[in-house]
């Protein structure tokens, strides 16, 4: 996920050049490239300065951002990558940390419990569940410092956990960034085997650099190289390339996994796969399939089942704020292709045109996306949950501190929003029904 210093500075510096030339930007929304397609149903607000647990954290990085300095004294809770319904509590899955595996060795990985108050607008942290490895099962020496390292507690040194889906015993597959690889973890976070690598599709291999796995610079393997440009060397992945997404099928039998990136050497730099995963196997079942991104550029930032046999995919560029331009859910169906092989995709949502019909927010001088044409300007839209055909829920990664794309120079907020698609989801493009399964093979 995009939280190098670097381009965020620039980023702030390209906000703050537009407000001065604008006379402050006043209300102006970030553009819209597609057309409304959903309303704002609610939405709930948990501020940017919300922390839990102590720290320090960030040691790795001696800085100030958007006012905030480095280390911290807290743990913030920020950094939302996926969602689970629960009841009326939503299960929220939290990112490596601070965005590298360098930076993050002092950031303990957890999922938040949180009680979304849609009538009020606002979340309470109801309890975390932190990530541990009592059992010695992940196959490398923990990063962590100090006692999160003594205790097995899990660190952003160690995995880059960005989704999560539920199974039917009570416990949890969990997408790591890094290997990539699935973790299988139970409800008390501890890990229950080992990670299961991620088989590059047959139809890839020719751009595998000679391994039978997807791997970033930050595969385990890779760990002991002192010299990152091996690392780079041997991936066939870029680094914050793996997956991002995870969705089960209705019955549970199967995962679907959606890799963000496009691997180094392919050809075609729009090109993204979704892979198949046995659970019970826990290897994939050979069946994957090719998804065009709309621009070489954009991610896959989530990736959800939509309950009628089709999957929603997230995707958005690497900006925030004004210069926002790709932030929008398309649903496929695994098989159903297009006559160049790659999935057939219908627009379902663009997360920068949602009409706020009811007056839900209100425009505020220097702050995008807030009024009647309502957006979500931030840089990682990530979290994406279906609660209905046609009722879908999406928070956004904040970065803390990094990430300012409603308001320059001030950190953004964790935001969830409902929204109510004007077309149900079993309405979205062609029939489901009896799509022929189809393979990246061909």
């Amino acid at each position: 996920m995009p939280r190098r210093l670097v381009r965020h500075a620039a980023l702030r510096g390209g906000l703050l050049l537009c407000a001065m030339l604008a006379g402050g930007c006043g209300n102006d929304r970030a553009p819209s490239t597609g057309q409304p397609l959903a309303r704002l149903d609610a939405r709930v607000v948990l501020p940017a300065d919300t922390f839990d647990g102590e720290g320090p954290v960030g040691a790795a990085l001696d800085t100030t951002v958007n006012g905030r300095t480095l280390p911290l004294a807290s743990v913030p809770v920020q950094g939302f990558s996926s969602l689970i319904a629960q009841g009326n509590e939503l299960l929220a899955l939290q990112d490596n940390g601070l965005g590298t595996l360098a930076n993050s060795a002092d950031f303990p990985l957890r999922w938040y419990r949180l009680q979304p108050d849609w009538a009020n607008g606002t979340v309470t942290v109801m309890g975390t569940v932190e990530l541990r490895d009592p059992d010695h099962l992940l196959p490398f020496a923990l990063g962590g410092t100090g006692h999160l390292r003594r205790e097995r507690r899990l660190s952003g040194a160690d995995l880059d956990p960005e989704a999560m889906v539920a199974m039917d015993d009570g416990t949890f597959w969990l997408a790591d960034e890094f290997g990539p690889s699935l973790v299988h973890v139970g409800a008390d976070g501890v890990v229950l085997d080992k990670p299961a690598h991620v088989a590059v599709p047959a139809a890839l291999r020719v751009f595998a650099r000679g391994s039978p796995y997807l791997r970033t610079p930050d595969h385990p393997d890779f760990r002991d190289l002192r010299d990152d440009a091996s690392r780079r060397d041997l991936a066939n992945l870029p680094r914050s390339g793996g997956i991002e997404g995870l969705a089960r099928s209705n019955d549970g039998t199967l995962l679907y996994a959606a890799i963000e990136k496009g691997m180094l050497d392919d050809t075609d730099a729009a090109r993204r796969v979704i892979l198949e995963f046995d659970p019970v196997r826990r290897n994939a079942t050979g069946r994957a399939w090719f998804y065009r991104a709309t621009a070489a550029g954009v991610s896959l930032s989530s990736l959800e089942a939509d309950g009628t046999g089709g999957l929603l995919v997230l995707e958005r560029d690497a900006t925030e704020g004004r210069q926002a331009a790709i932030k929008r859910i398309y649903r496929v169906v695994p098989g159903r292709t297009e006559a160049d092989g790659f999935l057939a995709k219908t627009l379902v949502c663009d997360l920068l045109s949602i009409t706020d019909d009811r007056g839900l927010t209100r425009r505020q001088r220097g702050t995008l996306g807030l009024g009647e044409r309502f957006s979500l300007p931030h840089v990682t839209p990530e979290c994406l949950l279906v609660l209905d055909a046609s009722t879908l829920v999406v928070a956004v990664d904040n970065n803390y501190p990094f990430s300012a794309g409603r308001r320059a120079g001030k950190p953004d907020d964790n935001e969830i929003v409902r929204l109510r698609l004007d077309v149900p989801l079993h309405e979205a493009g062609a029939a489901v029904a009896a799509a022929p399964a189809d393979r990246t093979s061909r």
